[in-house]
């Protein structure tokens, strides 16, 4: 069942982006988080920690196969892939990486699944980092987890910027809205498309809420860190 929801400058669709993505015009950018095929166990319900009880998520459709990047790469002049390093074999050569430091200025950890994630960037031309402590209590406590695989909303106002602030942003895996969520900060227009029906509704609440809040659309604030690798 699709469904199409607009709030302010955000058009929301509930549907498979592979057939709704044909009846799209170009857009600004893309910047998504894919399924990146590894067929992750959603199920986190027997840990008991990271400031909160587990919680038994809704699985990733599509992750159960390998990802295929291709009907992404041609609908922008920029493009921003999330988990890149899952499916680089299918990626063209050129490009740069965008590394998400999940630790910040910590040691590792090893309730992170990772200390870091990368995504692969067409018109990244040096390696980029942002620092963030995105595991156990700062997880839970900065934004709530509402996926099991979100990023921070810092994180993806930091990815539009690099992209160099595009007007129209799209996220064809759009998730709970993390996407969204900063565009509305930023005061971008952003497309979003999820398959998933619950998290597409946490999605347009997210996004409602953040539209309620006061806001000036500036850049994002410099708390994170962002450093070039060499």
């Amino acid at each position: 069942m699709s469904r199409e929801e607009i709030i302010g400058d955000c058009r929301l669709i509930l549907g498979d982006c592979l057939e709704i993505l044909p009846t799209l015009g170009r857009v600004d950018a893309v910047v998504t988080d894919p399924p990146y095929g590894m067929a992750l166990d959603t199920d986190y319900s027997g840990f008991n920690g990271w400031g909160g009880k587990g919680h038994a998520y809704e699985a990733v459709i599509g992750d159960d196969r390998p990802f295929d990047p291709r009907p992404l790469l041609h609908l922008a002049p920029v493009c921003i892939l999330w988990g890149a390093n899952h499916f680089a074999s299918r990626l063209p050569d050129s490009g740069g990486w965008l590394v998400f430091n999940k630790r910040g200025d910590g040691k590792p950890s090893e309730i992170c699944f990772g200390d870091c994630e990368l995504a692969w960037g067409n018109r990244i031309k040096s390696v980029r980092m942002f620092s963030q402590i995105w595991h156990g209590v700062s997880r839970w406590s900065s934004e709530g987890r509402h996926h099991p695989t979100q990023k921070s909303v810092g994180l993806m106002e930091w990815c539009i910027t690099q992209a160099g602030g595009p007007q129209t942003i799209l996220d064809p895996y759009m998730g709970s809205g993390t996407t969204g969520v900063a565009c509305v900060n930023l005061g971008r227009k952003f497309i979003g498309i999820e398959i998933e029906p619950r998290y597409f509704d946490i999605a347009c609440k997210r996004i409602e809420a953040a539209y309620a809040q006061p806001r000036l659309f500036a850049e994002p604030t410099p708390k994170p860190k962002q450093e070039a690798l060499l």
